[in-house]
C-alpha cells in the first residue's frame, strides 16, 4: 500500500523552490554551439517486482517498474545541467542514486546508478590494502568521501554503500615525491564488504634539469662545439638559444666549456658553472672575432728625430728610437693591414716592408728602415718643354742641380713621384705622352729606355697608388674625358692595362688616391663634379654609385688628408674650396658647411703630412690661403694677418715635402717656384730667398725623397 507523505507549508515550499531551480538548470545558460543533443540513461538494480519507483530529472517525474537500463526524456546540448533524485521509494525497499547529477560535456550521460536493497537497507563497507606508502595519500569513493591515510595497511572508507551500488575509489592528493596506483577500484556492491582495493605506492624517479642558454656572436657559416662536464658535445652553427642533450640529477653540477672554437673566432663562457636545482637556461656564450697586434722593428732612425707611422690609413704610431713597436689598435680576424709612413723623420727617408697583408694572427714582422738621404724637387715647365731639377738644402732652399733641367715632350703639364721615389713622371699636355725617367744617386732624371709611352689626346694630370704598382692619367679631352690606366713594371715602365681607359665627366684636370689605395677621385672641371672610383685587386678603376658628387665651378685640383678622411676640391671659378668627409666605401659626402672661401682664382690645394693644416693657391690672387682643419676635418681660415701669405705671380701648383717642414709652389707668371718653411701653428713664412728660378711657364711641381 503506498503512503502519500503530507508535509507542511514551509516544507512544501522548499520543495517547491528545488523544484523550479532544477527546471531553470536543466535549461541551461550556456548557448550551444550547434543543434547537437544528448541522452540522459543509467541502470537501475534491486527493484523487487511488483514495485516502482519514481524519479524526478530536472523536475519532470518518470516512473520505472524493472530493474535494468533506463533512459530519460531529456535531450540536453552541451553545457546543460541535469538532476536526477528520487521523489518516491519502491514499497518496502529503498533505493539510492549514484551519479546523479552533472554537466553535459560532448556525449551522452549513461552512468547513473540506482540500486534499490530491502527496507530497512542492507549496507557495505568499501576498502582496501594499501602498500609502499611514505608521506600521506588521500583517498575519494565515488569522487567523495575523503580517506586521508599516512601509514601502508588496511583501509575501510566511512561511508557503506547499499547491495547493488558502485563504488569508484580514487586517488585525490598523491603522496609527496611518490606515486600510487590502484587496482579492483572500481564495480558494484555484490552483497558482501569490499576489501579487495588495491593502493601500490612507488617513489617517483629522482628529478632531472637540462643545462642551456644563449650563444651570441658566431659568425654566420662558422661553428662552435660546447662541452658540458667534459663531454655531452653539442656542436651550434646558428646564434640563439641551446640545450645540452643530456639532463642532470638534482644537485648535479654542471660545467659548460668551448671545446672546439670557431675559425678565427673566439668565443667565452660566463654563468657557465653551478648546481643544478632547476632546469639551467642563462649559459651565455659570446663569441668575438679575434684581432691581431700590428707591429715590427725600426732601425737605422737618427737620434733627435721621429718618425711617425700609420696602419691602415689611422692609429698613427710616433716613434723615437729604433726598436720593436706594435701600433696601439689590434685588426680584426680577416681584416687587412697597411703599415706605411705618414710623416717621415728630417732629412732620412723610412721605407716599409711587410707592411701589408691580412691579419691572421699576430704580426711582428713589419720592418721600417731609415736610411738618411737628399730631398728633390721637380718642376713641369710647359712653356720651356723641360723639367726644372733641384736638390733641397738643409735650410729647405732649392739648388738647381746640374743639368739644371732635362727635356721632356710638348708643354709638360704635370710632374709626379713614384711612393719609393725611384721614378719620375711627366704628363705632356700638347705631344700627348708621358715621359719617364730614373731618378740616380744624386737625384738627376735619366729617361728610361723607353722614353715615353702614349696618353690619350690632351692629358693633363697623373697620379700613383701608395703600392707604387699602377698609374691614372687624365685625358682632358678624351670622350667627353677618360682615365688612362697603367700597370708599373719592375723598372718603372707604365705599360697600359687590359682596360686602357674609364670615363669620367666633362673636361677631367687632375686626379688623386686616397692613402688606403682603395679610392681613386677625379676633378671635372667641365662639368663642376668629382667622379669617384674604388680600385680593383688588379688596380682597374670601378665607378663607384653614385658615380660623381657635386663641387663648384670650375673644378681644377683634388687633394686627400693623409689620414684618408677628407677630401679637398679647389673650385676655379666659384672661388672657394668644397669639403668632403669619406665613408666607409669611399665614397664622398659634402660637410656642413659643403664650401670655403679661399682667394681669387683658387687653383690647387695641399695638405701638410700631419694633417693640420691646408694651404691654397690663388691663381689670380697671386697669394695662398691658409686654413687649420678641424677634428671633423672642416677648413677654417687661419686669424689675420695669416689668413693668406703673398706668392709669385700666378702661383699654380703647391705642394708640401715629406718631412712636413717646407712648402714650394709654382708662378706660371714669373717662371718661379716659392719657397717657405712651416712655422708654429702651420704659418708659412718665405724663406730667405723667397723663391728659385724655374723654366717657362711652370705648372706641375713633386718632391721625391729617395
Amino acid at each position: 500500500m503506498r503512503h502519500r507523505l503530507w508535509m507542511p507549508n514551509a516544507t512544501r515550499a522548499l520543495g517547491l523552490l528545488a523544484l523550479m531551480t532544477g527546471l531553470l538548470s536543466g535549461c541551461g545558460s550556456s548557448t550551444p554551439s550547434n543543434n547537437q543533443t544528448y541522452t540522459v540513461s543509467g541502470n537501475l538494480t534491486g527493484l523487487s517486482s511488483g514495485t516502482s519507483i519514481v524519479l524526478g530529472v530536472n523536475g519532470q517525474s518518470q516512473t520505472l517498474t524493472q530493474s535494468g537500463g533506463f533512459t530519460t526524456a531529456l535531450t540536453l546540448n552541451t553545457g546543460a545541467s541535469y538532476s536526477l533524485a528520487i521523489t518516491s521509494q519502491p514499497t518496502g525497499e529503498t533505493c539510492a542514486v549514484s551519479n546523479g547529477s552533472g554537466t553535459i560535456a560532448s556525449s551522452n550521460i549513461n552512468n547513473i546508478q540506482i540500486a534499490c536493497s530491502p527496507n530497512p537497507a542492507q549496507t557495505y563497507t568499501i576498502g582496501g590494502q594499501l602498500s609502499g606508502l611514505n608521506g600521506s595519500i588521500v583517498l575519494q569513493d565515488n569522487s567523495g568521501d575523503n580517506l586521508s591515510l599516512s601509514a601502508s595497511g588496511a583501509f575501510t572508507f566511512a561511508t557503506p554503500l547499499v547491495n547493488q551500488a558502485a563504488y569508484n575509489v580514487s586517488v585525490l592528493t598523491q603522496p609527496v615525491g611518490q606515486t600510487c596506483s590502484l587496482a579492483s577500484a572500481a564495480g558494484t556492491v555484490q552483497g558482501a564488504n569490499v576489501s579487495n582495493v588495491a593502493v601500490s605506492c612507488t617513489n617517483n624517479p629522482p628529478p632531472t634539469y637540462t643545462i642551456g642558454g644563449s650563444l651570441v656572436g658566431l659568425p654566420s657559416g662558422d661553428s662552435v662545439v660546447l662541452q658540458d662536464n667534459g663531454g655531452n658535445n653539442l656542436t651550434l652553427n646558428n646564434n640563439g638559444g641551446f640545450t645540452f642533450t643530456t639532463a642532470l640529477g638534482a644537485q648535479a653540477s654542471y660545467t659548460v666549456s668551448v671545446a672546439t672554437q670557431p675559425t678565427q673566432v673566439t668565443c667565452s663562457v660566463t654563468s657557465g658553472t653551478g648546481t643544478a636545482t632547476a632546469n639551467v637556461t642563462n649559459v651565455q656564450v659570446t663569441c668575438a672575432v679575434n684581432a691581431y697586434s700590428i707591429g715590427g722593428t725600426l732601425s737605422g732612425l737618427n737620434s733627435g728625430t721621429s718618425v711617425v707611422l700609420q696602419n691602415n690609413g689611422g692609429d698613427n704610431l710616433t716613434l723615437t728610437n729604433s726598436g720593436s713597436f706594435t701600433f696601439s689598435q689590434n685588426v680584426t680576424a680577416g681584416q687587412p693591414y697597411a703599415a706605411t709612413v705618414l710623416n717621415q723623420p728630417a732629412h732620412q727617408v723610412c721605407t716599409v716592408t711587410n707592411g701589408s697583408g691580412t691579419a691572421s694572427a699576430t704580426v711582428s714582422n713589419v720592418a721600417v728602415s731609415c736610411v738618411a738621404g737628399p730631398e728633390y724637387v721637380y718642376v713641369a715647365n710647359g712653356g720651356s718643354s723641360t723639367v726644372s731639377q733641384y736638390t733641397i738644402g738643409t735650410n729647405g732652399a732649392l739648388t738647381a742641380m746640374s743639368p739644371a733641367t732635362v727635356a721632356t715632350g710638348s708643354y709638360p703639364f704635370y710632374v709626379t713621384v713614384d711612393p719609393s721615389s725611384r721614378y719620375v713622371y711627366v704628363v705632356n699636355k700638347n705631344s700627348n705622352n708621358v715621359s719617364q725617367y730614373t731618378i740616380g744617386s744624386n737625384g738627376a732624371l735619366t729617361p728610361m729606355s723607353t722614353a715615353t709611352v702614349a696618353a690619350g689626346s690632351s692629358p693633363s694630370a697623373m697620379t700613383i697608388d701608395p703600392s707604387g704598382r699602377y698609374a691614372y692619367v687624365v685625358d682632358y679631352l678624351k670622350g667627353p674625358g677618360a682615365i688612362l690606366q697603367y700597370t708599373i713594371g719592375a723598372g718603372g715602365a707604365l705599360t697600359p692595362m687590359s682596360t686602357a681607359s674609364v670615363a669620367t665627366g666633362l673636361h677631367p684636370q687632375f686626379i688623386t688616391v686616397d692613402p688606403t689605395g682603395k679610392y681613386a677621385y677625379v676633378v671635372n672641371n667641365g662639368d663642376g663634379t668629382v667622379s669617384q672610383y674604388t680600385i680593383g685587386s688588379n688596380g682597374a678603376l670601378t665607378p663607384m654609385s653614385p658615380a660623381t658628387v657635386v663641387a663648384g665651378t670650375g673644378t681644377s685640383y683634388v687633394t686627400i688628408d693623409p689620414t684618408g678622411q677628407y677630401a679637398y676640391v679647389a673650385n676655379i671659378s666659384s672661388n672657394n674650396v668644397s669639403q668632403y668627409t669619406i665613408g666607409a666605401t669611399g665614397a664622398l659626402t659634402p660637410m656642413s658647411p659643403a664650401t670655403v672661401m679661399a682667394g681669387y682664382s683658387p687653383v690647387s690645394v695641399t695638405v701638410d703630412p700631419t694633417g693640420k693644416y691646408a694651404y691654397v693657391a690663388n691663381l689670380n690672387g697671386h697669394n695662398v690661403s691658409q686654413y687649420t682643419i678641424g677634428t671633423n676635418g672642416a677648413l677654417t681660415p687661419m686669424a689675420s694677418p695669416n689668413t693668406t701669405v703673398p706668392a709669385g705671380s700666378n702661383p699654380f701648383t703647391i705642394t708640401t715635402d715629406p718631412s712636413g717642414q717646407y712648402v714650394y709652389m709654382t708662378n706660371g707668371g714669373d717662371d718661379t717656384v716659392s719657397q717657405y718653411t712651416i712655422g708654429a701653428g702651420g704659418v708659412l713664412t718665405p724663406m730667405s730667398t723667397p723663391t728659385a728660378m724655374a723654366g717657362s711657364g711652370p705648372t706641375g711641381i713633386a718632391v721625391a725623397q729617395p
